[in-house]
């Protein structure tokens, strides 16, 4: 049961710095995008900056390590 909560959060984590790298890269077109296709509902929001994403991907890219970690001392444990 432990080892299946460690592959989901590598997967987890892995999808988001993914998710994050990717924003980061194209901050600026996304963000237009967004803009342009909903420009009557994002007057209010507030848009993460690019600095954000940069910060979400370094975190994530840290639970993503600890979790393939996890995953390896579990694997030499059990076998």
């Amino acid at each position: 049961m432990i080892e299946l909560l460690g592959w989901i959060g590598l997967v987890i984590s892995f999808l988001l710095m993914l998710y994050h790298q990717y924003m980061y890269s194209h901050y600026d077109r996304v963000y237009d995008y967004i803009q342009k296709r909903y420009s009557t509902q994002t007057e209010r929001m507030r848009f993460p900056s690019k600095e954000d994403h940069s910060q979400g991907t370094r975190k994530y890219s840290y639970y993503t390590a600890f979790f393939a970690g996890l995953l390896i001392i579990l694997n030499m444990m059990s076998g």
